[in-house]
Formats: structure tokens, C-alpha cells, sequence
């Protein structure tokens, strides 16, 4: 049925109107200039393209970004060869009978093909409606109007309609939209159209607005298309009032893209997860410079200038509908925030994912981990308990990547993933095929079984039982020090229950700029073979005999694998390959290593270090041994008998304790003594508790209130960092000054051990002291001096004590506050203490105090 025609609206109003395009244009010749001659020079360089075939693209969807490209190339210079250009395609996109191109046929309704179109075509018929020919305009609008009602007739039965988390909903609900909004006052549907979108965006809302870190379940390209294909709608229903833009998603995306971008190839993320087709590009610009301007978002805008400082822009011509509305959405007054005032170590919460960094420039070694249920966090529980909005979950872009890690360094992939792609189910693909499945990723095989959902013959939830039981818990959640950074997770009930398994704890360990730990305590009822998993770019060479890995990688460097626990292993290699893992590694393989122990058992602790050894070093590469031979999976000792060796044992969430070695460890989950020469040099926990060594009779760290803290004495300062730290105790007798998390700290030095809180001064009339010792009744005042030179090079794993690259440990600043943070590592207050901070006077002041209360003794 034709449509009924009434007065229209001005044009263009979608986005601005003709008052604002001299204001348009001034920004393309000043502070919009970069993204301005980008498109315009592209646009030129098609000028004498003849009208489009429909097989001009192999993907449907651009024919509609293309046109409104061209559309809005005329209104940004006035050339009318743009707008000539827009013409040609609009009035060829006429003649073509199916702008599904068989998708009804094979859907039973409308879906993305139409839904660009609709965007596509909606933007060039406001932005070109004072130039269309009387005929051309009518013929337009009568085309889009009979499209646009299309799919809101189709849509109560659309498959995608109840999946509010899903790009296919938001797409074509924006696609009616703007058709409703361009034909308002034209078309008398279009309030039907735009109401039905604006009820879906509500709902929608419902299911982001929860997602406060940014992240999205199905990777990060998924996010980008979904939100910047949508965004048209959302920023034009903005301009006319209303708004459903404050979305937690949007207000984290800006801080998520940048910690997952790589600040060595800015234009790939360490998060692999979910379906890979490619690295995000000029949409994620689009949505970063929407998200800068509309929350006054540096973050977002300093994670949009690293993408865009580490190439080209694309030249491809449907790409610049991007790049439209990241023109309109740009703010030149948002100024890029400095990352380096944000913590190293980054907690995701709905994609219960951690990324962990040495750096915030060049020289990165990156750790990224990741333990959650399918579909994030926030709609895995609302969906689970019947929580409004209703609908389905839209999984089946999401891998069997939860409990999986991924490492980058010294320029290239070390522990990337078999990344491919799957949409769904897999049971049509064969085995080897199935990139969502566990062994595409560096986790667990259980008698060479997966994790729930590697086998899918639906990805509805309601078909899968399992499915609101398949999950994992952080432990813990993310933090670090200066030189260290934790992260890991708890996955048991990710498995078939008939496998019995009661445990699977992972803790993944970085030494920042040096190596990786990954420690996995598995327990089930019954015995089983086990397979721990490590994938690498281009190979893997097996010494069991040495109990070492060597992955092959590019830029000349290799990750050696030392199996540290279990002590008896064999191991099998070989290659993978799935659909579009080309476009992760140019020749589509993806090498990987499964490590199994001698003999099935039902319980085992798998104890990895992961160590970047350039190939040519090979041979030199550092010596890695068991902290207790008759307990691999205790701990480990890195490079014995240098000037840095690291001691590591490891305990168990909720033990009272454990020992191995001369090491003892006390609630905490793992602690770490250093040693220069067998003198102590440094220590780590993780967790409250207590290290000590010298078969527990010396203690050597320990707090009741840090989440992780490390001690290191540098030459007479002890240099503290961590998070949450307002008490500690440290051995280490050499103190003169102490620094905690930069800032200058006070503390009592005590039989060698320095203790801070500084311990209050004694009651004028307390009496005379026992004759004894002076130095141990009441201690030596210490306060904050400035710190010695800190470990630690790109790289090093034998530091020599010489300065360390920029952000790589403490620095001297000015008083703490009660704001105050390690801004390199750990995130907490570090100003709990009463006596933080203490002015040198009040400092003297009790030291007098204290001196005068000895002599009385």
C-alpha cells in the first residue's frame, strides 16, 4: 500500500540542521580537519564510479553505509559531485528488488541487509533532500517507507526481537527508527515505526546500562559493530530529545578499549575473547569520540588517539560512514588523560576479565586472564532470576575462553589462542573446525573434555540445563605492586558434572617486564588425564627431559615454558586452524602445546613460568627449578644464585598455611621471598598473611589488611607498593627510610624488622624498662626518605640494581593524602596507617620521646 504523504519536517534535522551547516563546514577547514579530508579524499577518488552492481561488495550491509558516506560528503563541502554520486546510488538501490538479498526467504523476516539500508538510505535522503529531483525524492521516501514497515510488521516474530543484548536487535530497532524519524510528518507510519524503536531502545537500555566496565561477551569487534552501526539512531533520537545514550556500557568503553589495546600495536587488544573477525577499526573511533564528548571522557579520547597515531585510516570507501559520525560526535575540547595516572592492573567486572600490564608504553608485557559465565556477568544473573526485561541471551559469539589467558611481549603474540570464528551452533563444522572450544585456548582438557558448550547443537539457554550452572568466580581479583601484578579464578563448574571436579583454581602471576607464572590446583573425584594448554604463532619444541617448552613466535623471540609441577610429563604439539584465523595470523595456523601428567590421578598441580627468551638465547635462558622437589606444585625458585632469587610458594584459598622448602606460607594464597647472596631482598604477598622462611622461624613479610604488598629493599630504603595496605611487618634490618606506594611512610624498626604503623611511644610514666637489649624494647623511629635505585629492566630477570625504565616502580612525591594510590601497580590507599605522613617535627618529636624513655632504663 502507498504510503500517505504529509508535510515533512525540514531536512536535514537528523543530525543538524541548514543553520548549522556553515558551522560544519568551519569545523572541516579548523578543528576537524583530519577526519574531514580523510573522507572527502576518499570520497574523490570515486567521483567517476560508474552506479553500483549488486555485486560491487560481498557483503550487502555496505551498500548502505556507502551512500550515506556520499551524502554526507555533499553537505560537508557543498560539492555537488558528492551529492551527484549519492543520487546514482540512491536511485540505482531503487531498482533492486530485494534489499534483503534472500535473507526474508531464509530468515522469515527482515534482517541486517534491510537494516543498513534503512540507516544507510534514511541518512542520504534527509542529508540530500533540498538537491533530489521532486520525482527521485518521492520515489525514495515511498521505498524506505515500504522497507521500514517491512520490518516493524516482521517484527513481533523476529528471532532476534526478545535478545536485547544483541547487535542484530539494536541494528534493525535503529534501522526503523531513523526511517521514522527521517519520514516524520511525511509518512503517517512513522510514528509507528519510531515508537516501536524507542520501546525496544528502553529495553535495550535495560540489558547495557548494568555493563559499567565497557566490555562486551562476544569480543570487542561484536561491541563495535553493534554499537556504532546503531549509534546513527541513537545520536539523531538524542538531537531530538531523547536521549537513551547514558548507558554504563558507553561510560566504561572509552577506559576498557584502552586497557585492552596493546601499546605496542595500538590497533590490536590482549582480550581474545569470544568470536574473532578481525580488529576493531574506525566504528570503535566513532563510538570512543561519541562516548569523549557526551561524558566529557578523556580516557575515551586518549584511547581513540593511540588507534588512530598507529596507521592510516582505512581507505575503503563504505568504511567512511564511520567516519561521518565521528565527525559530528567529536568534541575538540576533550582533552586526552594521561593513562599513566591509572593503575597497571585493570578488573573488568561483567566480563570477569583481568588485564595486567608492565606498562603503559612501548616495551609491554602484557597478561590478560578471564573467568566468567557466558554473556557477562550482568545478564547472566538477571536472565537467570527472570529479570526485567525478559528475552534471551545472545551467547553464540561467546568461546570456551573462561578461564584462559593470553600474553603479549617484546613486540609480538607469546600465548595468543587459536582465534577463529563460529556464530552459534557447531555441529555442522567439523571438530577440528570449532573455535569456540576449549582446545582452541590455553585452558584445561579433562580426558580430553571441554568446558560445557563446547559441543553446541543450540545456543539458546533454555535448551542447555547446564547452562545458568556453568560459571567461575575471580580469585582474586586483580591487583599488584611495583614489579608484580596477580589475577585468576576459580572454574570447577564450567565442566560436565560426571567428570566430578571439585576444584580448579588458577592463579596467574606477572613479573612485570620479565616472565609469567600460572598455577592450577585441580581436583575431582576420580583419577584423570589432564591437559594443560599453551598456544604460540609458529610452533613448539618439546624437552621434557629439561622440563621446558620452547614456542616459537615472531620478532625473534620465543616463550619458554618451564613445567615446573608436574614433575613427570609428556606433551603433545601440533597446529589449529578455523574459520577467519587468517586475519588473526596471515598464514591461518595457530601452534599449540598440551601438557599432561605421567600418570592420571584425580588430583594435580599444574605450576608454569612463562619466560620471553629471544630464539637466539635460547640455550642461556634463565634457570627455573622447583621450590621443593618432593612438591612440585608448591613453588619455585627463579634464577638461583643471582642478584635477584625469587622464591615463590604458593597456598590455597582458605588454607591455614603451607610449607615446602625452607618457605612458609600463612592464609595468604602465594608469597614470594627474594635473595641477594642468601641475604633477603625483597618480598611479596598475596593476600593477608604471613611469609617467613628459615623453615617458618623468621618472619619476613606480613600483613592483616593488604590485598598485595611487596617490600623491597632498595640499598637503606624499604620501598613499599600494593593495595589496601594499612599494616605491615618486614625483615629487614638495613632500613634507614621507607616509602609506601611512593610516599614518604613512618614506621619502627624492631630487631630487624620494620613494623608500620610506627608503634606509639610509651606513657611518660611507664617506669624503667628490663635491662636488656635498648634496641628491643621500643625500636627506631624511621620515616620516608628518598628511595634507592629501582630493579628491574625491560626484560631482565637478573636485575643488577640499576635504574628502572619510567613507571617501573615507586616515585617520590609530595605528601600522601588520604587519596593517595600507587599509580604503577596496585590501586588501594596506602594512607591507612595512623602514622602515614607523620611531619619530620612530630617524627623527631617521639623519636626524642623514645630516646629519653631508654635512658631511664
Amino acid at each position: 500500500m502507498a504510503a500517505s504523504v504529509l508535510l515533512g519536517a525540514a531536512h536535514p534535522h537528523l543530525f543538524f540542521g541548514s543553520g548549522d551547516v556553515p558551522a560544519l563546514r568551519a569545523a572541516a577547514a579548523g578543528t576537524h580537519t583530519e577526519i574531514a579530508s580523510h573522507l572527502t579524499s576518499t570520497l574523490s577518488e570515486h567521483l567517476d564510479d560508474p552506479a553500483p552492481t549488486t555485486a560491487d561488495y560481498d557483503d550487502p550491509r555496505l551498500f548502505g553505509q556507502d551512500v550515506c558516506a556520499w551524502a554526507f560528503g555533499y553537505q560537508l563541502t557543498g560539492d555537488s559531485r558528492y551529492a551527484a554520486q549519492a543520487q546514482l546510488r540512491l536511485k540505482t538501490y531503487l531498482g533492486w528488488t530485494d534489499w534483503g538479498f534472500g535473507e526474508i526467504a531464509e530468515l522469515g523476516a527482515p534482517d541486517l541487509n534491510i537494516g543498513h539500508f534503512l540507516l544507510g538510505v534514511s541518512c542520504a535522503y534527509d542529508l540530500l533532500y533540498n538537491v533530489l529531483p521532486d520525482a527521485d525524492r518521492a520515489a525514495i521516501a515511498v521505498r524506505l517507507g515500504t522497507e521500514a514497515d517491512r520490518m516493524y510488521r516482521a517484527w513481533p516474530n523476529a528471532w532476534y526481537v526478545a535478545q536485547y543484548p544483541q547487535n542484530h536487535n539494536w541494528i534493525n530497532a535503529a534501522g526503523i527508527g531513523l526511517a521514522g524519524l527521517a519520514l516524520q510528518g511525511e509518512d503517517a507510519r512513522a510514528g509507528d515505526w519510531l515508537a516501536r524503536a524507542q520501546d525496544d531502545l528502553a529495553k535495550v537500555s535495560v540489558a547495557l546500562d548494568p555493563i559499567r566496565d565497557g566490555s562486551w561477551h562476544e569480543g570487542i569487534l561484536y561491541e563495535e559493530y553493534g554499537i556504532s552501526i546503531a549509534l546513527p539512531f541513537w545520536m539523531a533520537l538524542r538531537a531530538a530529545g531523547s536521549d537513551y545514550t547514558d548507558l554504563g556500557i558507553l561510560r566504561g568503553l572509552g577506559k576498557m578499549f584502552l586497557v585492552a589495546m596493546i601499546p605496542d600495536a595500538p590497533r590490536q587488544q590482549i582480550l581474545l575473547h569470544g568470536d574473532f573477525t578481525g580488529w576493531p577499526a574506525g566504528g570503535m573511533i566513532s563510538i570512543l569520540r561519541f562516548t569523549a564528548a557526551r561524558f566529557q571522557d578523556g580516557l575515551a579520547e586518549t584511547a581513540a588517539r593511540r588507534w588512530l597515531s598507529a596507521g592510516r585510516r582505512s581507505g575503503y570507501l563504505p568504511e567512511l560512514f564511520s567516519e561521518v559520525f565521528e565527525f559530528l560526535a567529536y568534541d575538540p575540547a576533550v582533552q586526552p588523560t594521561d593513562p599513566h595516572t591509572l593503575p597497571l592492573d585493570t578488573w573488568l567486572p561483567d566480563l570477569q576479565a583481568s588485564v595486567l600490564h608492565s606498562t603503559w608504553d612501548a616495551g609491554d608485557l602484557a597478561l590478560a586472564f578471564k573467568a566468567g559465565p557466558y554473556g557477562g556477568r550482568a545478564n547472566f544473573d538477571r536472565l537467570k532470576v527472570g529479570g526485567a526485561p525478559g528475552g534471551h541471551l545472545d551467547w553464540g559469539h561467546d568461546h570456551n575462553d573462561d578461564m584462559s589467558f593470553w600474553m603479549w611481549g617484546y613486540g609480538t603474540w607469546l600465548a595468543p589462542e587459536a582465534a577463529g570464528y563460529i556464530a552459534g551452533v557447531n555441529t555442522g563444522l567439523a571438530l577440528a573446525n570449532r573455535a569456540n572450544m576449549t582446545a582452541f585456548h590455553n585452558g584445561l582438557l579433562i580426558d580430553g573434555t571441554g568446558e560445557l558448550g563446547d559441543l553446541r547443537a543450540s545456543d539458546d539457554e533454555l535448551a542447555n540445563p547446564w547452562f545458568f550452572s556453568r560459571d567461575a568466580q575471580p580469585l582474586p581479583l586483580p591487583t599488584g605492586t611495583a614489579d608484580y601484578a596477580v589475577a585468576g579464578g576459580r572454574g570447577a563448574s564450567l565442566y560436565p558434572s560426571p567428570l566430578g571436579l571439585s576444584r580448579w583454581d588458577r592463579l596467574v602471576v606477572l613479573a612485570r617486564k620479565r616472565y609469567a607464572l600460572v598455577r592450577d590446583d585441580v581436583a575431582a573425584s576420580a583419577s584423570h588425564a589432564y591437559d594443560w594448554i599453551c598456544h604460540f604463532l609458529d610452533g613448539a619444541n618439546v624437552d621434557a627431559a629439561s622440563g621446558w617448552v620452547q614456542g616459537i613466535n615472531r620478532n625473534g623471540m620465543s616463550l619458554g615454558v618451564r613445567v615446573v609441577s608436574p614433575a613427570s610429563w609428556t606433551a603433545t604439539t601440533g597446529t589449529q586452524s578455523a574459520n577467519l584465523t587468517f586475519l588473526f595470523e596471515p598464514d591461518a595456523q595457530v601452534a599449540w602445546v598440551r601438557v599432561r601428567p605421567q600418570t592420571p590421578a584425580p588430583a594435580v598441580q599444574f605450576l608454569t613460568a612463562l619466560v620471553p627468551v629471544p630464539a637466539a638465547s635460547w640455550a642461556s635462558r634463565v634457570r627455573i627449578d622447583p621450590l621443593s622437589t618432593s612438591d612440585t606444585g608448591a613453588g619455585a625458585v627463579v634464577a638461583p644464585g643471582s642478584a635477584l632469587e625469587e622464591r615463590w610458594i604458593f597456598g590455597r584459598a582458605g588454607g591455614d598455611g603451607y610449607a615446602a622448602g625452607d618457605l612458609a606460607l600463612t592464609s595468604a594464597l602465594a608469597g614470594m621471598a627474594a635473595r641477594n647472596g642468601g641475604v633477603p631482598a625483597r618480598a611479596l604477598l598475596i593476600g593477608p598473611g604471613k611469609l617467613s622462611d628459615q623453615n617458618g622461624t623468621r618472619e619476613l613479610l606480613s600483613s592483616a589488611s593488604a590485598r598485595m604488598i611487596e617490600a623491597d629493599l632498595q640499598e637503606t630504603t624499604l620501598v613499599v607498593s600494593g593495595e589496601g595496605i594499612s599494616d605491615f611487618r618486614a625483615y629487614a634490618p638495613a632500613t634507614t627510610a621507607v616509602r609506601i606506594n611512593g610516599q614518604p611512610g613512618s614506621a619502627t624498626l624492631l630487631d630487624g624488622v620494620v613494623i608500620y604503623p610506627a608503634l606509639p611511644p610509651p606513657p611518660s610514666d611507664a617506669g624503667a624498662p628490663d635491662a636488656g637489649d635498648p634496641g628491643s624494647d621500643g625500636g627506631t623511629y624511621i620515616d620516608g626518605g628518598t628511595p634507592g635505585p629501582i630493579d628491574a629492566g625491560p626484560g631482565d630477570l637478573e636485575p643488577d640494581g640499576g635504574a628502572a625504565e619510567p613507571g617501573a616502580g615507586s616515585a617520590v612525591g609530595p605528601p600522601p593524602t588520604s587519596g593517595s594510590s600507587f599509580a604503577h601497580g596496585g590501586s588501594g590507599c596506602s594512607s591507612g596507617g595512623a602514622a602515614m605522613g607523620l611531619e619530620v617535627a612530630l617524627l623527631l618529636a617521639l623519636a626524642s620521646l623514645r630516646r629519653r624513655w631508654r635512658r631511664r632504663g
